[in-house]
């Protein structure tokens, strides 16, 4: 499917798998749908590829989930805990062009006494930015009956039922893990000094298809890296499309008890703002700099214009950060 939807819009497809099955049926998938042939390689990851092949762009749904050895071959990666799919990240960096980018589904493990953002850092490549999502956790019993249900053992031999969950536990408990993260995994080859990475936990809703939500996220990278306070103050916005606000506080109150900014569309972000912050997005045409209209409303609220613009430039990189600004 991954091949099928490349070969849509790129102009080489190179798919791999270890599976020949799987890879029979990606060629006549696409034979089937009239898309070009893709060039199809029997091998675990990146294996069958040559040290000097590169890519723009790189996409996978690998065999992610964290289980005692590698019974299904189509969901189980075969190697320690998660050490696939940390594998596959690391291995990444080498084989995109500057500017390319890598999109994975992952699962991860929380370990006792690690921090996973931590972890998950620490799989990124030399050399790109990165946009790291968490969508889901759950604790290891929850797991292992998810994918012990996946693959029908709960309607098998009750023994062998149990001793394969008794497998799991025992396996999570070796590696001190208590819960296991699923989400997506986004990479971007940049020149920076300095690259980004972004790990957030995010379980709500969301729109889809995200392509274009996940270009604008590393649009933004690049805008607020060059970009320092001063620059901020100097630059014009506007208030992306479909942002509303809401207010919560005692009716007839002259102030709320606190606004929130909230996206109806791509990530569907939520964030409070100060009533500063609200009036600025609120007033973001493009027609004004970010500095004369902290003027206005320091003139309004009769705060020292110097301050408010000291103080303010934190909250436009978060709004712009999170999506809620965009530059004129």
């Amino acid at each position: 499917m991954q091949a099928l939807h490349a070969a849509a819009h790129a102009t080489r497809v190179t798919a791999t798998d270890v599976n020949p099955r799987a890879l029979h049926i990606t060629a006549l998938t696409l034979a089937l749908s009239g898309a070009p042939a893709a060039d199809l390689r029997e091998g675990s990851l990146y294996a069958p590829v040559a040290d000097d092949e590169t890519y723009d762009l790189i996409v996978s749904n690998p065999p992610f989930v964290i289980s005692p050895g590698a019974r299904l071959t189509y969901r189980d990666g075969g190697m320690s805990g998660d050490d696939l799919c940390r594998t596959l990240v690391q291995q990444t960096g080498e084989r995109l062009n500057e500017g390319g980018f890598a999109h994975f589904l992952a699962n991860w493990q929380h370990v006792e006494g690690e921090d996973w953002t931590d972890r998950l850092r620490s799989w990124v490549p030399r050399g790109c930015d990165a946009w790291i999502v968490q969508r889901e956790v759950q604790d290891v019993t929850q797991y292992a009956e998810l994918w012990l249900r996946d693959a029908g053992d709960h309607r098998g031999d009750p023994a062998a039922y149990q001793a394969r969950y008794d497998a799991w536990l025992d396996e999570f408990e070796a590696r001190k893990v208590k819960a296991v993260g699923f989400g997506w995994i986004t990479l971007r080859r940049t020149g920076a000094a300095e690259p980004s990475v972004v790990a957030e936990e995010w379980p709500h809703p969301i729109e889809q298809p995200l392509g274009e939500t996940v270009r604008a996220h590393f649009d933004r990278v690049d805008y607020l890296r060059s970009h320092d306070d001063a620059a901020l103050l100097e630059a014009h916005f506007t208030l992306a499309g479909e942002v509303v606000q809401e207010q919560v506080g005692l009716p007839g109150a002259e102030d709320p008890e606190h606004v929130v900014l909230r996206q109806n569309r791509g990530m569907r972000r939520a964030t409070r703002v100060d009533t500063v912050g609200a009036g600025f997005a609120g007033v973001c045409d493009g027609t004004m700099s970010a500095g004369r209209i902290l003027d206005a409303i320091a003139q309004l609220v009769g705060e020292d214009p110097v301050a408010l613009r000291d103080r303010t430039p934190a909250q436009i990189r978060l709004l712009v950060e999170q999506g809620f600004l965009e530059p004129a």
